[in-house]
Order: C-alpha cells, then sequence, then structure tokens
C-alpha cells in the first residue's frame, strides 16, 4: 500500500460517512473547525490532514480515527441498529418459546400431582 491509495481510502471514507450523515462540506467543515476549501481538497485526495485534523473529523463523523483508513466501507451504523434489532426480535422469540415449554412442564407436573397421575393438557 502507498501514501496514495491511503489518501485515497481517507477521501473515499469522509465522503461516505458524510453523506450518510447527509451532512454537506460546509457542515462537516464547520463541525470539524476546519475551512471548506481544506475538507474538499482532504476529499479530493489532494491534502493530508495532520493527525489532529483526523480526530475532529473523525469526531465530527461519530467515528474511530482508523475507521477512516479501512479499506472496506466503514461500518454503516444504520445496519448496526437492524443487526441489534433482529438479535433483540430474536431473543425474545427464543426467550418465549423457553418459557412457554417451562410453563408447559411445570402445569403437566402440578396437574399429574394434583389429579390422580395422569397429566391433562390445560
Amino acid at each position: 500500500m502507498t501514501g496514495t491509495n491511503l489518501r485515497q481510502i481517507l477521501s473515499k471514507n469522509i465522503k461516505l460517512l458524510r453523506s450518510k450523515r447527509s451532512l454537506s462540506q460546509e457542515e462537516l467543515a464547520e463541525k470539524a473547525n476546519i475551512s471548506i476549501p481544506f475538507l474538499s481538497n482532504i476529499e479530493r485526495s489532494n491534502k493530508w490532514p495532520y493527525p489532529d485534523t483526523l480526530v475532529k473529523l473523525a469526531k465530527a463523523l461519530d467515528v474511530e480515527v482508523f475507521m477512516l483508513f479501512q479499506e472496506n466501507s466503514p461500518p454503516k451504523p444504520d445496519n448496526i441498529q437492524n443487526t441489534l434489532s433482529q438479535f433483540k426480535k430474536d431473543l425474545a422469540v427464543s426467550l418465549h418459546k423457553t418459557v412457554t415449554v417451562s410453563i408447559d412442564n411445570s402445569l403437566e407436573t402440578i396437574s399429574a400431582h394434583y389429579i390422580g397421575g395422569k397429566p391433562e393438557k390445560l
């Protein structure tokens, strides 16, 4: 990997993250406390920001600095949210099934005990 490749990855990721957050260059530049022309040059791979500027950009984009340099697209917050939401639904279904089986077993045991040894379905 060359410095040019790294700069292109940074450029692509900043543009992608800015776009996903529906931020204009002006809005991101303001949030990161940098000039619009400087941000534009970073996004066009013409300028290389200082580490402090990278920290400001990452903070303004609500990501960790390392995510600005990932070759693959940075994780999408909406996909993470969807994954967590699906996990919650799956967990609820699993817990519901487990609790239902446990209650059914308990009712059969109680029924067998109080109705003379033959479990009844309630």
